[in-house]
């Protein structure tokens, strides 16, 4: 799974082609990975905040009808962030995540630690828009209750988030090329539960 900077980043770029720039669509961008304010949190709390399934058909689906079921209880920007969010997870896990993998060990990372590797320099990663999300995740207080995620956690990850998203980009594996194609990809995906 990516990085909040990642997410952000996704989120930025699919902004300004869905035409959606809000406190609350940022937000939910964020919520998701929220349970892991005290590091890498339970399975089982990761899972039920990203409506998780081992089978990438089934999870799309799990994400699709949560969105579709609480489109009347939450903000519809907050609510597309949140699946912008896990439809993200999704796409990079499926289509991304591998190829990344197979370069970290063709440069002599072996198999174990490959993961980790990947984990580190997604953290390294930093995109020129983040500022502007970071201006506008600064300009409410507003939070959410929604799935196993109370709104004071929230409120707590958003401005650790905010506190540490990187300032320079130093991550040699997340290229403009897995940016651009996961963009693209997410963007695809996002369009059909637009329409």
């Amino acid at each position: 799974m990516p990085s909040i900077m990642i997410h952000e980043e996704v989120a930025y770029y699919l902004s300004s082609r869905i035409n959606i720039n809000s406190y609350n669509y940022y937000l939910g961008v964020l919520t998701p990975d929220s349970v892991n304010i005290d590091g890498f949190g339970s399975k089982i709390d990761r899972w039920t905040a990203h409506l998780r399934s081992n089978n990438y058909s089934e999870w799309r689906l799990n994400i699709k009808d949560f969105y579709d079921s609480n489109k009347d209880k939450y903000d519809k920007d907050f609510l597309l962030g949140y699946y912008v969010h896990v439809l993200t997870d999704i796409i990079y896990d499926d289509y991304i995540y591998l190829d990344v993998r197979d370069k970290i060990i063709e440069d002599g990372v072996s198999e174990d630690d490959a993961h980790k590797a990947m984990r580190y320099d997604m953290d390294k990663y930093y995109f020129d828009g983040i500022n502007k999300v970071i201006e506008i995740l600064n300009s409410s207080d507003d939070t959410f209750d929604i799935n196993n995620i109370s709104s004071d956690l929230l409120y707590r990850w958003k401005n650790k988030c905010i506190n540490t998203f990187n300032n320079r980009n130093d991550s040699i594996y997340i290229t403009d090329e897995v940016i651009n194609n996961l963009n693209e990809m997410v963007y695809r995906e996002v369009l059909m539960i637009l329409n």
